[in-house]
């Protein structure tokens, strides 16, 4: 029962990168870090790369919707860098 609230607790953090408006994911990224799988280590900070990936989610046309498996494969990455942030109380270096 722990590990299904934790799994859905996961997917709706995940989940929820995919619902969320450009400017949106924009803060998150400047905040928690890049929610991109090409964007991990010291990148996934950066707030050049946090701009780039704006501007390719305002000139891009898909909906939203179908980021949501890209979401879940960074669900992992997204929760260890809460905890690290929650934790530490530092940027995480991932």
């Amino acid at each position: 029962m722990n590990r299904l609230i934790a799994i859905s607790s996961l997917l709706f953090i995940s989940g929820c990168a995919s619902i969320h408006s450009p400017y949106d994911l924009y803060e998150w990224c400047v905040d928690v870090g890049s929610s991109r799988l090409t964007s991990i280590g010291r990148a996934a900070h950066n707030p050049a790369t946090c701009e780039r990936e704006l501007e390719e989610d305002l000139n891009d046309q898909t909906p939203r919707l179908l980021y949501v498996p890209r979401d879940v494969i960074m669900t992992p990455v997204t929760a260890a860098r809460l905890t690290w942030g929650l934790l530490a109380l530092t940027r995480p270096p991932f």
